[in-house]
C-alpha cells in the first residue's frame, strides 16, 4: 500500500516539476535576450559616435570635430585676384605702375581649430607677391564659464571697426585710408579679452605687441592698445555699434623714420599721391571713433582717427647704436586724422553678419545652386585722409610744415555672392587730392601754393574672390 501510494505522488508531481523547469529557462532566455539587446545597443552607440567624429561637417571645407575630446581641424585659406585700371592725372607722371593692371591681392592658405582645455588655434599664410606672408598666426584660450579669453601671436593691435574686420568680409577693396596711413598692421603680442559670451553686447580688450613677425634681431619699437565695444540690440532687426580705440607705439630706436602714406583706395598700384615722407619721431598715439549698425537689409558705418606724432627737434643728434636717423624734423609735433562714413543695402534681402565686435559673413539667403541669384549689395562710401600739418610758421616744407596733403574718396561697390564662399566686387572710385608730394609735378604750371593745389584721380576695379 505504501508503495502505492508513493508511485501516485511521483506521477502526480512529475508534470509540476517540469512546468516549474520550463518557467526558469523561458525566464533565463528572456534575461539573456535582455542583455544581448541593450549590448547591441550599446555598440550601435559606440559605432555611431566613432562615425560621427570622424565624418567631417562642410563649412566651405571639411571641418573634423570630436565634442567629445575636444579636438577640432579645418584647412581654411581664400584667394582674391583683382584686375582695374587707375588714372594717371593729367599724365604728367613719368611712372608705369598707373593704368591698367591684374594682381592677386592674396593667396592665402592655413588652418584652424580647439585643441582639449578651452584652446584654440589659427595660422594662415598668404603667399601673393612671390613670397611668404604672415596672416593672423595665434593661439588662444577661453576660460570655462568666465567671460575672459587670452591671445597671443601675430595679430591685428586692435585698431578700429574696419581694421579688425576680415578682408574677406569688407564692403569695398580695401579697407579705410587709415588702415594704409598710419600702418595697421599685425604685429606678435598678446591681449587678454572681457566678453559677452551670452549676448556678444560688449567687449574691452587690451594688450602689448612687439614687432612684426619678421621683425629683425634689433628689434625694440612697442606697443599698447586698448578697444571697447557696445553692440545693442534694437528690435527683431536691428543691432547697433558703438565702439573706440586707443594705441600708443614706440618707433624703433635706430630708425627714426616714421612714415604715413596712403594709396588711391586700390592696390593695384605703388604709386601714392599722399604721403608725408620720413619723419624723425619718437612715437605716436592714437584715438578712434566707431559707430556702425544693421536694420535690415541696410546697414552704415563710420570712424574717425587722429594721431599725434611726438617728433624729434631739429639739431637731434644720434650717435651710437642709434645713429641711423633718416627722418625730416620740424619745430613742432604734427597731427593727422582720417574718417569715413558708408552705408550698404542688400537689394535680395540678406542682413550684414556682426559678431564680437566687428563684421562677420553674411548668409546668403537664396543660393545660385538652389535656383536663386544669390545676394546682391551695394555700397557708397566717402573717405577723407588729411596729411598736412603747419607746426611752425616760414617757408612750405620742414622743419616749418608737413606737406603729405589730403585724398578724399567718392567710393561707389556693387558686390554679389551668388553663394556663401564666392564673391564678386565692382567698385568705382574717384579721389580729390589737394598738395602733396605730386602736386607740383601733376600742375607744374598753377600759381597756386603746393599745397593747395588739387587734382583728381579716378579708379575702377574688380575682384574675383573664392574661399574655403
Amino acid at each position: 500500500m505504501t508503495a502505492l501510494l508513493a508511485a501516485t505522488s511521483l506521477t502526480v508531481a512529475s508534470p509540476a516539476l517540469a512546468q516549474d523547469n520550463a518557467s526558469d529557462v523561458a525566464a533565463e532566455l528572456a534575461a539573456m535576450r535582455a542583455k544581448v539587446e541593450g549590448l547591441e545597443a550599446k555598440v550601435k552607440e559606440l559605432e555611431a559616435t566613432k562615425t560621427a567624429a570622424a565624418t567631417p561637417s562642410w563649412k566651405g571645407a571639411p571641418q573634423f570635430e570630436d565634442k567629445a575630446s575636444g579636438f577640432s581641424f579645418k584647412p581654411k585659406g581664400f584667394v582674391q585676384v583683382d584686375t582695374g585700371y587707375v588714372s594717371n592725372p593729367n599724365d604728367a607722371l613719368l611712372t608705369k605702375n598707373l593704368g591698367y593692371n591684374t594682381r592677386a591681392r592674396r593667396l592665402v592658405f592655413g588652418a584652424e581649430g580647439t585643441l582639449p582645455g578651452g584652446f584654440g588655434y589659427k595660422a594662415e599664410f598668404n603667399f601673393a607677391g612671390g613670397e611668404v606672408d604672415y596672416e593672423d598666426v595665434i593661439l588662444t584660450y577661453a576660460m570655462k564659464n568666465a567671460p575672459i579669453q587670452f591671445t597671443v601671436g601675430n595679430f591685428y593691435p586692435l585698431s578700429g571697426l574696419d581694421t579688425m574686420t576680415s578682408s574677406r568680409l569688407g564692403s569695398f577693396l580695401e579697407r579705410s585710408q587709415a588702415n594704409d596711413a598710419f600702418g595697421f598692421s599685425r604685429r606678435l603680442g598678446a591681449a587678454v579679452a572681457l566678453v559677452d559670451p551670452k549676448n556678444d553686447s560688449y567687449s574691452l580688450t587690451a594688450g602689448v605687441f612687439g614687432g612684426g613677425i619678421k621683425s629683425g634681431f634689433n628689434n625694440d619699437n612697442w606697443q599698447a592698445a586698448v578697444r571697447g565695444t557696445w553692440s545693442p540690440r534694437i528690435g527683431e532687426k536691428g543691432r547697433l555699434h558703438l565702439g573706440a580705440n586707443f594705441q600708443h607705439r614706440e618707433s624703433q630706436s635706430d630708425a627714426q623714420n616714421v612714415r604715413y602714406r596712403a594709396r588711391p583706395f586700390t592696390q593695384l598700384t605703388d604709386v601714392r599721391f599722399v604721403d608725408t615722407g620720413a619723419i624723425a619721431a619718437k612715437s605716436d598715439d592714437i584715438l578712434g571713433l566707431e559707430l556702425g549698425g544693421v536694420f535690415g537689409p541696410v546697414h552704415f558705418a563710420g570712424e574717425a582717427q587722429q594721431v599725434w606724432v611726438k617728433g624729434y627737434r631739429p639739431g637731434t643728434v644720434f650717435d651710437g647704436l642709434d645713429s641711423a636717423g633718416g627722418g625730416a624734423f620740424f619745430a613742432g609735433d604734427p597731427s593727422f586724422r582720417s574718417a569715413y562714413a558708408e552705408v550698404g543695402f542688400f537689394l535680395t534681402g540678406e542682413s550684414r553678419g556682426y559678431k564680437g565686435g566687428k563684421w562677420d559673413r553674411t548668409k546668403v539667403l537664396k543660393p545660385f545652386d538652389k535656383g536663386g541669384w544669390g545676394a546682391l549689395q551695394l555700397n557708397a562710401r566717402l573717405d577723407y585722409l588729411d596729411l598736412k600739418d603747419r607746426v611752425a610758421s616760414g617757408p612750405i616744407g620742414a622743419p616749418n610744415l608737413v606737406n603729405g596733403g589730403t585724398q578724399t574718396g567718392y567710393q561707389l561697390s556693387a558686390i554679389w555672392n551668388p553663394i556663401d564662399y564666392i564673391r564678386f566686387l565692382l567698385q568705382y572710385t574717384h579721389s580729390d587730392v589737394d598738395g602733396g608730394p605730386q602736386a607740383g609735378l601733376v600742375k607744374p604750371g598753377s600759381t597756386q601754393p603746393l599745397t593747395d593745389r588739387s587734382y583728381g584721380v579716378d579708379t575702377v576695379a574688380l575682384r574675383a574672390q573664392v574661399e574655403f
